[in-house]
């Protein structure tokens, strides 16, 4: 994902403008987990629905893999926007008349899947957030954290490569915040693209890359190498199970 010169005004009233984002350059690698961290009325939620293709810039230019989406109709921006991103939002959004399994389904309804394949999903998603015993449970009968879960299990739903989070722990104690930053750097290691909106500095200091705004603008892109570090060590981890495991089953074969 790259922006170019992304800028942003609303106007208030005949000649009175407000400008809520002064051209923003930003490219986001696959893969890579990035905060975006700054006070509220910073421009931070008007960048991610930028993003996520929910609104359009005034002026400037959005990518998505490569795409410039300023050549796509309404139609194309919806298909790539199904296609590509998952959203988690601070107040979850979910449907208060589904379950938390039709929940997680209903992206995939939307984009027509069969009912077989959806519910296979859902289910293993569920199962994921360790949440397949409140499959059946609407959404008034969950806690916080579990709603919060279901809303990240409905944004994996159609698979997508990125996931845009706005402020996913603002409506969280403590102890479930942690456990929700814990999924998604869970998520990041097994190769999702995640950027995360938020005004917690606890969170934005999680990820590798903060970016810091301030009155429409990027004022500071940091690098967090204790975490990259952290991703190294976790990845060489993980590779020497999967080598492990590997010489045991030539060796089982041998024997055979």
């Amino acid at each position: 994902m790259e922006l170019k010169n992304v800028k942003k005004q609303y106007k208030l009233s005949e000649g009175n403008y407000v400008k809520a984002l002064k051209g923003i350059n930003l490219k986001i690698n696959e893969g890579e987990f990035v905060t975006i961290f700054g006070p509220s009325g910073c421009g931070k939620s008007t960048l991610m629905h930028i993003m996520g293709l929910l609104d359009k810039p005034t002026e400037g230019t959005v990518y998505i893999n490569s795409q410039d989406t300023k050549e796509l109709n309404s139609n194309g921006l919806t298909a790539l926007r199904s296609q590509t991103i998952g959203f988690v939002f601070q107040s979850f959004f979910l449907t208060p008349n589904l379950t938390a399994l039709e929940n997680v389904e209903f992206p995939m309804v939307l984009n027509n899947q069969n009912e077989h394949e959806r519910v296979k999903r859902a289910k293993e998603l569920l199962k994921k957030m360790e949440l397949s015993e409140r499959a059946n449970h609407l959404p008034f009968q969950l806690s916080g954290g579990q709603k919060q879960r279901v809303a990240i299990a409905r944004a994996l739903a159609n698979n997508p490569k990125i996931l845009l989070a706005d402020e996913p722990t603002g409506n969280l104690d403590s102890k479930t915040g942690e456990e929700v930053i814990k999924l998604f750097k869970e998520l990041w290691r097994q190769g999702t693209t995640l950027v995360v909106i938020t005004h917690d500095s606890n969170l934005a200091s999680q990820a590798p890359r903060t970016i810091h705004m301030m009155d429409g603008e990027m004022v500071k892109d940091e690098k967090n190498y204790a975490h990259i570090k952290e991703l190294i060590k976790e990845t060489k981890k993980i590779d020497a199970h999967h080598k492990a495991f590997d010489v045991k089953n030539k060796g089982g074969e041998m024997q055979r």
